[in-house]
């Protein structure tokens, strides 16, 4: 009769075991789809002393696909890959714990409309940190901030309000 009531507890700890190991990395694993909306702040470099212009951009709305995959045993690192259409392809590795990831910095190109078009240099470089909701929907919070040219001026280009919506397909 012990024997008939130790099997299921048995069976419910393992089965509370599997789902503690969902909370790594493996919770964020996956093929995602994604669009990315926010604006930057755009300000005129110019010889000390003098004034420059400085205003506030939106983004374009970009979208496409994200994968996470992992790298180690440890189920903490992984390889993230963002493929914008008709754009590029970022690579970069990011470590996760519990519901959160954390990107290591890289490097991206994007276009800014202002009335004229405005094209980013390559250098622009992102910050990105995040968190996982009801195990399907990714929400990464950006910083960008680089270097632009327009009409042969140059601006400094920082933004904090940048968000990507990804949801697992």
């Amino acid at each position: 009769m012990a024997m008939k009531r130790i099997i299921p507890i048995f069976i419910c700890g393992m089965l509370a075991l599997a789902s503690c190991q969902k909370k790594n990395a493996p919770l964020f694993r996956g093929d995602y789809s994604f669009k990315t909306s926010g604006s930057v702040t755009l300000e005129e470099i110019v010889p000390q002393g003098e004034t420059g212009e400085t205003f506030t951009v939106g983004l374009p709305n970009e979208i496409g696909q994200l994968e996470i995959s992992t790298l180690d045993n440890g189920k903490d690192s992984v390889l993230v890959v963002m493929n914008t259409m008709g754009g590029e392809v970022v690579v970069t590795h990011a470590l996760c714990k519990d519901n959160e990831i954390f990107l290591r910095d890289f490097k991206k190109n994007t276009l800014l409309l202002t009335g004229d078009s405005l094209t980013l240099k390559n250098d622009l470089r992102v910050k990105a940190t995040g968190r996982m909701y009801e195990d399907n929907t990714l929400i990464l919070n950006m910083i960008y901030d680089g270097e632009a040219e327009r009409n042969e001026r140059s601006f400094k280009v920082f933004g904090d309000d940048i968000r990507m919506a990804a949801i697992r397909n």
